[in-house]
């Protein structure tokens, strides 16, 4: 049987992904597509471009970092751009882009990093490289005292950018458990290295460039020691039922389990062959996965990774249920949790607060079963702030985050009137723009609350009034700094309400309990804040007319329907 390689997104996404791959009566619904491109769905290639000019731009100008590009060479046959690649290390290239290492095929391996960065020779004095990836998002926090994951961050500048020139980062620290999958790759690379015999002496250290705003630094490199332990796991021999491992120890587990999986998965068919080491469980890769139509049909209708879709278990704590004969929301809905507890926790340790995790997935299974998606959790009546002049408000922000329409909804309670008034602007805005369109929204909102009638101001979530105080800190603008003080005493946020007082199985989403409680419906078929972002784009973008003028009616119908839906929401409540 011939040999095989898994590519660098193998042992960070699914394991099924993997073994459908290589099984050969498995079949995918459209073609595979390299799951880098899927990056492109988060502005990853716009930012990877931004990143790759600014390193070359500054070489153009001090002639440092020696940059060889290898992009045009996208087309050529692999063995060309392996050469091409490898005389640009052998040459000490301080920085190579998009080069193609040798095909690691004793340890399964192939890819290519976004960057490869010199830095300390080898052992046998030739170039050393670090591999780097860019990613279009955030891979630093700010450090706090008391909490995990406060390993020392050293930065590079993109222009000088081998880790011998980093410096720490002040008060900053790595994204470990949001951004493992990062390091998990940047790990492949960094075995590939040292199979190709280009990995630098000293610590293996792997790069990402997110889109942190580093202090001193702007957009840089952020290096972290891949065999430091800082990666929480399960852990059997512990006595706590976890342990930190290194990057590189999570890595080699990850992809050798891959290596076993897609072992077993080409022997499928055949006479005698062994039971798949994996079965699908859905997880968040799956919505826009090509095997999808492959591992559904394999699922029972009511599997609990399928219906629990709110602060759902992971694969790990999935597993382990099924292996304790837990497979669907109804085995978990008449499940003992008491006698089950003592079964189940100590093999799900690498999750902080499995036990709470696992009562609440219950909680939702029992309602499931039951056919309720809300859950009254309280008694007695719910008080909800009212006024002569009640105003729902909402906000849409386009996909570059810029807040282009404040929707409010007004209610006169003493005749009933009651009507829908927005400001908006269908445009790219800048900073300025932005602040000018909150300051006449603001301006308006507050001379509606001078006269001698009381006021309420309603809203679902923080997100407004956070908004609203960083756009007043942000311009520095008197009105919008009267606002932010006035909505500390006026704005009602009504999810806090909801949330004291209901349980949903689907979360506590505006549209799902203005809907399933208050029994509010959307004009539109496709209701959601980043399909609004797509009719926003096209209202501002489309070359046809008519087509912008529908996609803007389209937006402010939603914002309009966002309001009503609030206010039935406070109307509900009052009731209920």
């Amino acid at each position: 049987m011939p040999g095989f390689v898994l590519d660098a997104y193998a042992a960070r996404s699914c394991a099924v992904k993997t073994h459908n791959l290589f099984d050969p009566r498995a079949h995918p619904a459209a073609p595979a597509v390299d799951p880098s491109v899927a990056e492109s769905f988060d502005d990853g290639p716009s930012h990877a471009d931004r990143v790759i000019a600014a390193i070359l731009a500054a070489a153009r100008r001090s002639g440092r970092p020696r940059v060889v590009d290898l992009r045009d060479g996208v087309r050529e046959p692999w063995a060309e751009r392996e050469a091409a690649c490898r005389a640009a290390m052998l040459g000490g290239a301080d920085v190579i882009i998009h080069g193609i290492v040798p095909l690691d095929l004793a340890g399964h391996r192939s890819g290519r990093a976004d960057l490869w960065v010199r830095g300390a020779d080898t052992a046998d004095g030739r170039p050393g490289y670090h591999p780097v990836e860019i990613k279009a998002h955030r891979v630093q926090e700010l450090r706090r005292s008391g909490r995990d994951h406060t390993f020392t961050v050293p930065v590079s500048d993109l222009a000088s950018p081998s880790p011998q020139h980093s410096r720490p980062a002040d008060s900053r620290a790595i994204r470990v458990a949001s951004r493992e999958g990062d390091l998990l790759q940047v790990a492949h690379y960094w075995r590939l290295l040292e199979s190709a015999g280009f990995a630098a002496a000293g610590r293996p250290l792997g790069g990402v460039i997110g889109t942190d705003d580093v202090p001193g630094h702007g957009i840089a490199i952020s290096w972290v020691d891949l065999a430091e332990p800082m990666v929480r796991t399960f852990s059997r021999r512990s006595a706590e039922g976890w342990t930190r491992r290194s990057v590189l120890e999570r890595y080699d587990h990850e992809h050798d389990f891959r290596v076993r999986v897609a072992l077993v998965a080409r022997q499928q068919g055949g006479a005698d062959a062994p039971e798949p080491l994996v079965l699908p469980i859905v997880n968040k890769e799956c919505p826009r996965c090509d095997w999808w139509e492959t591992c559904r049909p394999r699922l029972d209708d009511h599997d609990l990774s399928l219906k629990i879709d709110k602060s759902p278990l992971d694969i790990r704590e999935i597993s382990v249920l099924r292996r304790l004969g837990i497979n669907t929301i109804d085995d978990l809905a008449v499940i003992d949790l008491a006698e089950l507890m003592p079964r189940y926790l100590p093999e799900v340790q690498h999750r902080p607060g499995a036990d709470r995790r696992l009562e609440l997935a219950a909680h939702r299974a029992r309602l499931m079963a039951a056919g309720q998606s809300l859950e009254r959790i309280t008694t007695g009546p719910i008080v909800v702030p009212r006024a002569d002049l009640e105003i729902d408000l909402d906000i849409e922000n386009a996909e570059d985050d810029r807040v282009y329409l404040w929707g409010f909804l007004v209610t006169d309670t003493a005749s009933g009137e009651r009507y829908y008034r927005h400001f908006s602007a269908f445009a790219d805005l800048d900073d300025d723009g932005e602040d000018r369109l909150a300051v006449e929204a603001m301006a308006w909102l507050l001379g509606m609350a001078e006269g001698p009638r009381s006021v309420r101001v309603y809203h679902y979530s923080a997100y407004e009034v956070t908004r609203l105080g960083r756009l007043a800190e942000r311009s520095g603008d008197p009105v919008l700094a009267r606002a932010h003080a006035y909505a500390a005493s006026h704005f009602v946020d009504l999810f806090t309400t909801v949330r004291e007082h209901w349980f949903g199985i689907h979360g506590l989403g505006l549209k799902v309990v203005a809907h399933d409680g208050a029994g509010f419906s959307w004009r539109d078929d496709d209701p959601g804040g980043l399909n609004s972002q797509a009719w926003f784009d096209e209202a501002v973008h489309a070359d046809d007319t008519a087509e912008r003028e529908a996609s803007r009616s389209r937006v402010l119908e939603y914002n309009e329907d966002d309001v009503r839906a609030t206010a039935a929401l406070r109307e509900w409540l009052a009731s209920a």
